[in-house]
């Protein structure tokens, strides 16, 4: 299923065009790609894009908080949508290193 529809499943009430959404996906995809060290998102890595696309959305309205005060109005979000997922980019990060699955080629012509 592609991430767009996967995305719209889990807010289906959102009002942002089909292409504000592909452009969450897109940044979450590319960041996701960075901190793996690929060129392109692995399957495994499509939930945790969707949920962080879900997270990126929802910060707009104030799902993202982390802390919240009353009496001044003080309210932080999370800077990092990405920092929840860290446990499994390294996971993956080290079973890759340990398989020598990398995606580094190096080719002699």
């Amino acid at each position: 299923m592609e991430m767009l529809e996967r995305v719209k499943k889990r807010i289906p009430d959102a009002m942002l065009k089909d292409e504000v959404l592909e452009e969450y996906i897109s940044t979450i995809s590319d960041r996701l790609c960075l901190r793996l060290g690929v060129g392109a998102l692995p399957n495994l890595f499509e939930s945790i894009c969707v949920d962080a696309v879900v997270k990126m959305y929802r910060r707009a309205y104030y799902e993202g908080i982390s802390s919240e005060g009353a009496a001044n109005i003080s309210t932080t979000f999370v800077d990092d949508v990405l920092s929840e997922y860290a446990q499994e980019i390294g996971d993956w990060k080290t079973q890759q290193a340990n398989v020598g699955g990398s995606g580094k080629v190096v080719r002699f012509l």
